[in-house]
């Protein structure tokens, strides 16, 4: 069981007749989808509204085989993005999320709805933002650690909605010392660490708690850093629709190889997490994840397709 935990909104994202395309989205929510997508056993986590564009987003869960056993039901109205596509189909986002959906969740529920037994905690997103879920979610990260499951943070870091950038950086700190897997992307590093060169930031960061390390950086692939090692990853060449979803389809990609302990090896999971990490191990992982994050790329916002197995394992 993976659990993934955060926010599930809706991005607005123009299309080429000038309309708003409504795509399900979040950085969480997608990932649990291309979890599910890729065959891994997901519940999502999270606060999804009650309105018709709650309901799709549950219904995507269902779709993509995320359970929703974890989710709880909140009257509030669905948060929103509306995302600015660039020329290279990079997107910007604007964030609606004052008295919306996704950051109702508190620590009483999480107590209440995490499972005993979990293989890993995914979390990440504006759920690292927004309160109460923030603090619910530096709770679940404790719950999971005691429970021995392996924890991954991507901080998917939106500067527009951190009112405290001090705040931010203590609670950074406090879920860092927790975390077995970050991944963040350049731009997260150069808003955490701005006075360092990316390498050295990325690598002190090992020195706070996580076993493995993984710095994207889009056309230019990824970095993987273990204690043993630091190995740059080549993005895949791919004919690029848009970006949105790209990170997230990398972590689920890069979950299922690695909780697998290899491409194509059956669920359930059968490595055990904490433990000592072999750093070739870390980086075919990652090789996997640059692969989904391709894909993700290739197709209109962050839905993945529903042939997304078959057509990583055909790009192997």
């Amino acid at each position: 069981m993976i659990v993934v935990a955060g926010e599930a909104l809706v991005d607005l994202i123009p299309t080429q007749g000038g309309e708003l395309g409504v795509n399900p989205g979040g950085g969480p929510f997608n990932t649990a989808r291309w979890l599910g997508r890729l065959g891994a056993d997901t519940a999502f986590l999270g606060t999804i509204a009650a309105d018709p564009l709650g309901q799709r987003l549950r219904d995507e869960l269902v779709a993509t085989g995320v359970a929703l056993d974890l989710v709880v039901a909140t009257q509030l109205p669905t948060t929103l993005a509306l995302a600015q596509l660039d020329a290279a189909g990079a997107a910007q986002y604007s964030f609606y999320t004052q008295g919306t959906s996704s950051g109702e969740l508190s620590v009483e529920q999480v107590i209440d709805l995490l499972p005993d037994t979990l293989d890993a905690l995914y979390v990440g997103g504006l759920g690292l933002v927004l309160e109460p879920i923030a603090t619910a979610l530096t709770q679940a990260v404790g719950l999971a650690r005691s429970r021995g499951a392996l924890v991954m943070v991507d901080p998917n870091i939106r500067a527009a909605l951190i009112e405290d950038r001090a705040v931010y950086l203590a609670w950074f700190d406090a879920v860092l010392a927790q975390t077995d897997v970050l991944k963040l992307s350049v731009e997260d590093l150069a808003w955490l660490v701005p006075s360092e060169p990316a390498p050295v930031a990325a690598r002190a960061l090992l020195g706070r708690g996580p076993q493995v390390v993984i710095l994207t950086a889009g056309a230019d692939g990824a970095t993987v850093l273990t204690v043993d090692g630091e190995t740059t990853v080549p993005a895949v060449t791919v004919d690029v629709v848009d970006t949105i979803g790209a990170g997230d389809a990398f972590s689920a990609g890069f979950l299922v190889h690695w909780l697998r302990g290899g491409e194509g090896n059956a669920w359930p999971p059968r490595i055990s997490f904490p433990a000592p990490v072999q750093h070739e191990a870390v980086v075919e992982a990652a090789v996997f994840a640059a692969r989904a994050g391709a894909l993700a790329c290739s197709v209109r916002g962050a839905t993945p397709p529903a042939d997304s197995a078959a057509r990583l394992q055909a790009a192997a």
